[in-house]
């Protein structure tokens, strides 16, 4: 049932991002965020849309951080 509930808003945060991003995700990112989905839902968050900007928040973060430690 969770998987079900999380896949909609999964799919479309990477759909999304890659369009923004112009780059197709990792295996690792993908994972990631798939987890970070998962954990919400666990916790509560049932609207498709609000896990789906969580998920591309999420993503959003993940590329910040990794421009930051590029620059380091």
């Amino acid at each position: 049932m969770l998987q079900a509930e999380i896949a909609k808003p999964l799919v479309r945060a990477m759909k999304i991002y890659r369009r923004m991003a112009r780059r197709d995700l990792d295996e690792g990112t993908r994972r990631d965020v798939a987890r970070h989905i998962r954990r919400l839902a666990e916790q509560g968050v049932h609207d498709p849309g609000r896990l789906t900007v969580c998920g591309l928040s999420y993503l959003r973060q993940r590329e910040r951080q990794r421009a930051s430690e590029e620059r380091s």
